[in-house]
């Protein structure tokens, strides 16, 4: 995200796309296009699934959402273990990857159709495990939505590879605008899980959908075994590494349903999902946006290093302020926002705050791992996470219950940051160079825990009031910080956030 990139090589999309390209800007300009559309995406979808959430935590029950989440836990289970990475492998390659779409795609319709056999004929079994019966009819008809993800067009992968992300942020909107009608529709109608469930086919129909209207490339079943092995060389670190992190992100969901029970597992993950959307979206930004720009530099390490530092700066400073605000303002999030019947999320969403923060600064390192070609230090990273929850999570979800298993979260994302380090040495760049883009971070986190300190002196009753005036208070303080930040620090944040603003203008 320097003058550096400038000079990286950039490669076009498919050839089969219609019409001519013109010549594509600088990359320096072409990333901070892409941060302006990604942050835009992801943040209209997420205010859309922000409402959705809302929403439906007041028409449905804990218990609704618990039984769903078994549902899409089972169904992230067999995709994790069958993901090859093909998708990032081809975004990860610098030669031109069109001959290879085909195959590609080839792989994941199979893999779609097969997956869905396998989760059809399992449901009863799931159903069993979890002790919740229902669970089987909803696993089975939500295997629409498996099949239909394996015939979206493989072409979306340009959006990330010619970093065009504002079509990936179109592409988005759209799943979560269709979701949030149908949801919201349903959960009024039938005051049950069925509404989510419906919610997430009509996403799935919308997404393949979309992808081929949007993509003018037009994939075709044809499997190639040479390429299939190239291609597969590289996603098996992807397959492995994505194992690792299911286990590592999903298993205290499962070990948590299990033995608590659906309503527990509904309060956690509504505690999880509501602590973790800003890392998330951080997150997801830096890995979208990085990593094929990362790729397009790998052979640089100093292009590396300028990129990999700006980029901690950013999501630091974003992610610290966030976290605290999460934290300290925990009671007034949950019991204002979803009401009275989620009042046992509240510590866990306090305590997964922390989590969040620590899974934003883990996140800077995935992209720069492979984009650099070390897909492996991810594996590795994400083993060390996984074995620190199994180690864990027993002894503290017996002693404190959901608080518990947050902790256990806690520990485990603690535990990789010396296998973070890492992106030290492959970026070359300093303990000393990390900690001085730590400084605007701290000085907004301040901020930001002095104006919720403050507003929580006001004689303020009820909790929604005290929770709008806590996050009114802290967005003007938050302005005030990053404006102070790019004075005193010449902070990363302000100049980036003015630049993404005037490049997006100019699209």
């Amino acid at each position: 995200m320097n003058d550096d990139l400038d000079n990286a090589d950039v490669k076009s999309g498919p050839k089969r796309r219609a019409g001519a390209r013109p010549p594509l800007p600088s990359l320096t300009a072409r990333v901070l296009k892409s941060i302006g559309w990604v942050f835009a995406g992801r943040a209209f979808g997420r205010v859309i699934q922000l409402v959705r959430v809302i929403v439906l935590a007041r028409l449905l029950m804990p218990e609704d959402f618990g039984l769903f989440g078994i549902v899409m836990l089972a169904i992230a289970t067999l995709e994790t273990f069958s993901q090859i990475g093909f998708q990032t492998a081809l975004i990860q390659r610098k030669e031109n990857t069109d001959a290879y779409l085909d195959t590609a795609w080839t792989v994941q319709v199979i893999r779609g159709l097969v997956l869905a056999a396998i989760l059809f004929a399992a449901a009863p079994a799931v159903a069993w495990f979890f002790e919740v019966p229902r669970a089987a009819v909803l696993l089975r008809v939500m295997c629409i939505s498996v099949v239909l993800g394996g015939f979206v067009n493989i072409g979306i992968i340009y959006f990330q590879k010619d970093l065009e992300f504002h079509k990936q942020a179109l592409f988005n909107v759209a799943d979560a605008g269709v979701s949030l009608i149908v949801g919201i529709f349903l959960a009024y109608q039938l005051r049950s899980v069925w509404a989510l469930v419906w919610a997430g086919i009509a996403g799935a129909v919308t997404r393949c959908v979309v992808s081929h209207l949007m993509v003018p490339y037009r994939p075709a079943l044809h499997l190639r075994k040479d390429q299939f092995v190239e291609l597969f060389r590289f996603g098996r670190w992807m397959l492995g590494s994505s194992v690792v992190v299911f286990l590592a992100t999903r298993g205290d969901h499962a070990f948590l349903a299990k033995m608590l029970g659906a309503g527990a597992l509904g309060l956690y993950q509504m505690a999880y999902s509501l602590s973790n959307m800003p890392a998330t979206q951080i997150t997801y930004l830096t890995s979208q946006v990085m990593m094929p720009a990362y790729a397009k530099v790998q052979d640089n390490r100093s292009k590396l290093g300028g990129a990999f530092l700006d980029v901690f700066e950013v999501v630091l400073s974003l992610a610290m302020p966030l976290a605290v605000f999460i934290a300290l303002a925990g009671r007034e999030i949950i019991l204002g926002v979803l009401g009275p019947n989620w009042e046992a999320a509240v510590v866990p969403v306090q305590i997964l705050a922390v989590a969040g923060l620590l899974r934003a600064v883990q996140g800077t390192a995935g992209p720069l791992f492979v984009g650099a070609g070390r897909p492996h230090m991810n594996f590795f990273m994400n083993v060390v996470r996984f074995g620190a929850i199994v180690c864990t999570i027993y002894p503290l979800t017996k002693l404190f219950g959901i608080a518990g298993t947050s902790l256990s979260v806690v520990f485990a994302l603690t535990a990789t940051l010396p296998l973070w380090a890492k992106a030290r040495s492959i970026a070359g760049i300093s303990w000393s160079q990390l900690l001085s883009r730590c400084k605007s971070a701290v000085l907004l986190s301040s901020f930001v825990a002095v104006g919720i300190g403050l507003v929580k002196l006001l004689p303020i009753v009820s909790v929604r009031d005290l929770l709008v005036c806590e996050f009114i208070g802290c967005a003007v303080l938050g302005i005030g910080a990053t404006w102070l930040s790019g004075r005193w620090f010449h902070s990363r944040l302000s100049m980036y956030a003015l630049q993404a603003w005037a490049a997006l203008r100019t699209t």
